[in-house]
This record gives C-alpha cells, structure tokens and sequence, in this order.
C-alpha cells in the first residue's frame, strides 16, 4: 500500500543543515530530484516536518511549502534528514541520478525527449534531451559511464564537454564547461569552468573558469571567476567537517566526519565568493556569506562579511540584495522565504 502520510524529520545535524536553511535540506536536490519530489511521485499526499527548534522549523516549513508538526505525531512514513548527509550524499550522487531517471520514466516526464547531439560518445540512448533544449555545434556528450540528461530549455553552448551521470535542469545554461558526472545542474544555474561530481541547486552562478569538485552548492550561490575547490587532502586523509549553527540552536562547534577521502565544500545558498577565491578542502560556507580578501576559513559562519567572518552581512542590505538578484532572474523570493532568512539572520548574531 502506497503510503499517504510522510514525516520529514530534520536533526540539524552538520552533515545537512547548511545547503539550503531558509527552506531545509528536504527541498536541496539530491540528485535530479528533491526528497520531496520524490514523495510525491510515489504518491505521498500530505507531507509534514518536525525538529527540535520550533522558532527555526516553523519558518523553515512555510518556506518549503510544508506543514510544520509539533509533537509526536507520526505519519504512515518517517524520513530523516541524515538519509541525506553530505559525504553519502555526493559518494552516490551517480547512483540517485539514475535511480530518479527510472523513477521520472514512467510518469511520461521524459516522453518526447530526443536523443541527438553534435557529438555523441557512448550509446545514443543514454542522452534524453528536451526539445526545447539546445545543444550548439562543438559540444561533446559522452554517455559511456551514465546518462546525460539535459532538460526543457536548458542550452550546451559550442565547446563544452559532458560527460555522464550528468543532469542539466530547466532553463540552465552550460557555457564551453567541462562536466565530468555524476553532476547535477539545477534550473536557471549559469555555469562554465570545470565542475566534477557536484550538486548546484537552482539560481547559481559559476559562470567562469575555475573547479568545483566533489561539492554541494545551495540556491542563489555566485562564484567569481577563478573560484575553486580543493577536494583532496595532500596526504589522501579522510576529511572532516566542523560548524555551529546558532540560527537553529546549534551555537557549539560540532564535527562530522564524511567518510571520504574525497570531499570539496558545501556551500550554502545566497552565499557569494569573490574573483580568485581558494576553498580549503572540507569547507563549509554557511547562508549569505561574502567571500573576498584572504583565503576563507574551513568554516564560515552564516552571513559573514568577509573571509576572517569578523563582521556580519547588514540584514536589512542583505535583503534587499536577494531581491535585487531575484528580480534580474525575473523571479521573486517569497514573503514566507524572506520570513526564514530574517529570521536565520536575526539569530545569527553580529560580529564588530
């Protein structure tokens, strides 16, 4: 029996608070889909979030379109944020492309897609692309290791390289990149350079050259030119990750060890680097940071201005800058996001 109700529960725990905090880690893609698209396609009617930080969670949920649950409730199904922490995450980012390539197939999403590019390496069929999509002259597609899958409005432009599991989401330009799967690209994300086994969520930037490798990126993210990410220690060292999150009652240093020996950052939504910015490995920028000057810290806390986070975003600037790069998209953030990220701001703290 398909099941109706689903409980989304969040431990705020480091390995998933940070991608996408005005709206949870439930709405970050996770491959080509979110968990809660997920839920839907499987039939979940009514989807409902919990944790233990009500001022945060209530916020968060409106943001996500979710209903918030205070109590003990449960529903026909529980799912836990830790399903979707971040070094398991990217390890088996290939394996969820695919697996929600078998779960879009049969609800006719992909009927229609064509299977032709300029270059094709690999069997045609592991290539679905939108009709409405463009892939210009001089590209190259290669399907031989997984699918490239590129969606409704999404353009290739000449010289650019993927190579599968790769998804591109609606609207997204891929600009003489270098794509090396598993990847995904979400809608209307602007991207050049090289980019290899990561996840950008939708409204980000990296438009330039520069690495991004083994690495997690939130909404609304911009990368200056040149901006890369170390993935890699020297001395081939698991790699760790150390952050506090105040803005959901999480103020003490916490440490997460992902398992992996290759891991490049997690990047959190509305956060910004500045031309020629080095990411150290295992590096976590939380919500609304400015990069620029020195090298940042592995961890920057939420809104830092600046790469040594001694001062913080000005929350009212903050705002109004969001609203600026929302409207250049000719979108809007809405009233209940906004909410959440006054809110994530506000108790974020101020450093002089």
């Amino acid at each position: 029996m398909t099941a109706q109700t689903a409980l989304l529960h969040d431990a705020l725990d480091v390995s998933t608070r940070h991608v996408l905090p005005s709206r949870t880690i439930f709405r970050a893609r996770c491959g080509i889909l979110t968990p809660i698209q997920r839920l839907e396609l499987s039939g979940v009617q009514e989807i409902a979030y919990t944790c233990d930080d009500a001022a945060y969670g209530q916020r968060a949920s409106a943001s996500a379109g979710l209903t918030w649950q205070d109590g003990d409730e449960t529903g026909d199904l529980t799912l836990s944020s830790e399903a979707f922490a971040a070094g398991d995450l990217i390890a088996a980012l290939g394996i969820h492309i695919e697996s929600d390539l078998d779960r879009l197939s049969p609800t006719g999403a992909l009927d229609g897609f064509l299977s032709d590019a300029p270059t094709l390496i690999g069997p045609a069929s592991g290539l679905l692309r939108h009709p409405e999509s463009e892939i210009q002259p001089g590209c190259v597609i290669d399907t031989s290791e997984g699918p490239v899958i590129i969606d409704r409005g999404a353009r290739i432009s000449r010289l650019s390289y993927l190579a599968g599991p790769v998804y591109v989401g609606e609207n997204a330009r891929i600009d003489s990149a270098h794509l090396v799967g598993p990847v995904v690209i979400g809608r209307e994300c602007r991207i050049g350079g090289e980019v290899e086994c990561s996840i950008f969520n939708d409204y980000s930037n990296k438009h330039h050259e520069g690495f991004i490798g083994h690495s997690i990126v939130g909404d609304w993210v911009n990368l200056g030119a040149l901006t890369t990410t170390s993935d890699l220690k020297n001395n081939y060292g698991q790699i760790r990750l150390e952050s506090a999150a105040p803005w959901c009652g999480r103020p003490e240093l916490h440490r997460y060890d992902t398992g992996e020996i290759k891991f490049g950052s997690v990047i959190s939504e509305f956060a910004k680097t500045a031309i020629g910015t080095m990411i150290n490995t295992g590096s976590i920028l939380d919500i609304g940071s400015n990069v620029f000057g020195d090298r940042p810290a592995k961890y920057l806390p939420a809104f830092s201005w600046g790469a040594a986070s001694e001062s913080l975003y000005d929350p009212e600037r903050f705002i109004a800058d969001a609203q600026t790069i929302a409207a250049r998209r000719k979108t809007e953030l809405s009233g209940a996001r906004v909410e959440a990220l006054r809110h994530i701001r506000t108790r974020a703290g101020q450093r002089v």
